[in-house]
């Protein structure tokens, strides 16, 4: 009986040995900060830091990088900051793509290094870029028309929005195409260029109520991007915005919607206009263009601190043409100063890193074990 309990219990243990064996070294799956976009964004001339970063990949091998308000060629090495304020409204950068050395990577800029998007002249007005396509030899930027007003976070919603071109490979501008009145419908929040059905496709956000948003699509030609779009309305493509209907409702705020594989995501933030609010990323999918998604799910909770207090945070934004051997995609967010719990400006010197993309590494799985 000692000796039948003897040899049960051995094998028992063998089995235990070769069974962890089998699975040591496993990888396990997590998000974690990207080394190479972090420096590729420390910058020392050209442009130095901003929100933003979207990214449009181009068929000659380099990938658009799109900013908001910017720092460029205002960086002062022997202190390691920047004047106070920005200096122009948007640009944006052309990467060689996957190479991360930032001095391969130019700056595009308007004359005389100014603003290089201005699709509407009057006072106060000024773009904000989002995301967009390649057409033949032109570059299509959706850029948001804003103004200053003197109320609320000091801008608002200045009328329709555009289509900004830049001419390839010269990357000079080409003119504007004022887009249709989508009544209070941002578009420049995802473009999904299929080639098959001959369409693009473009993703939008409207506030629904405080914490909610609405997400729409719409598309056009590929062959036409200056035609009008059609509107999904939950069962057909139709004319008019009126008629669009909502593919999902997100409580969160800053969406971006990319393609990865055969899956539709629309990534989000935690609600945060100020130092130490919201702090999470998250992810809902999809198997169709036109939902429905899945309930959102937290997938980071950004690290960032200055003294212990967190940033003023926003849009993150997926990256698919950098999917690394890894199945890992790049995903990048943005972080706008730590507002009245880090006074940032001291005798007009500002740390640029307090505005610059943060960059990490999700495993694919891990946003959908399909993918």
């Amino acid at each position: 009986m000692k000796k039948f309990l003897f040899l049960t219990g051995f094998i028992f243990c063998l089995s235990c040995f070769l069974f962890a064996g089998k699975f040591k070294g496993a990888p396990v799956l997590k998000v974690y900060k990207d080394p190479q976009l972090t420096n590729f964004f420390k910058r020392e001339s050209g442009w130095i830091a901003s929100d933003g970063g979207y990214s449009i990949p181009m068929d000659n091998g380099k990938v658009l990088w799109t900013f908001g308000d910017s720092y460029t060629n205002d960086y002062d090495k022997a202190t390691g900051t920047v004047p106070c304020l920005f200096n122009v409204r948007n640009d944006c950068m052309l990467q060689p793509h996957n190479n991360w050395d930032w001095r391969q990577t130019k700056t595009v800029l308007g004359p005389k290094g100014s603003t290089l998007f201005h699709s509407d002249t009057a006072a106060n007005h000024f773009n904000w870029p989002g995301s967009g396509i390649q057409v033949k030899d032109t570059a299509y930027v959706y850029v948001l028309n804003m103004k200053n007003v003197s109320t609320g976070m000091g801008f608002d919603y200045g009328g329709p929005d555009a289509f900004a071109k830049l001419k390839l490979p010269e990357m000079t501008p080409a003119g504007y195409h004022v887009l249709q009145n989508f009544k209070g419908i941002n578009f420049g929040i995802g473009f999904i260029k299929n080639e098959k059905d001959g369409y693009v496709y473009a993703y939008g956000q409207k506030s629904l109520s405080f914490g909610k948003l609405n997400i729409y699509v719409a598309r056009f030609p590929i062959s036409s991007p200056n035609a009008d779009w059609a509107f999904w309305d939950g069962n057909a493509w139709v004319n008019g915005v009126d008629k669009a209907a909502a593919i999902t409702t997100i409580s969160s705020f800053s969406p971006n919607v990319v393609k990865v594989k055969d899956k539709y995501l629309i990534f989000s933030s935690a609600f945060s206009v100020g130092c130490d609010q919201g702090k999470d990323i998250y992810v809902a999918v999809s198997n169709s263009l036109t939902g429905p998604f899945s309930d959102k799910k937290m997938i980071y909770t950004i690290p960032d601190t200055v003294k212990g207090h967190s940033p003023f945070f926003y849009l993150p934004v997926g990256h698919p043409e950098y999917i690394n051997d890894k199945d890992e995609l790049l995903l990048t967010y943005s972080i706008n100063g730590y507002g009245t719990c880090v006074p940032p400006c001291a005798n007009n010197h500002y740390d640029p890193d307090y505005y610059r993309p943060r960059g990490i590494r999700i495993p694919l799985k891990l946003i959908d074990p399909g993918l």
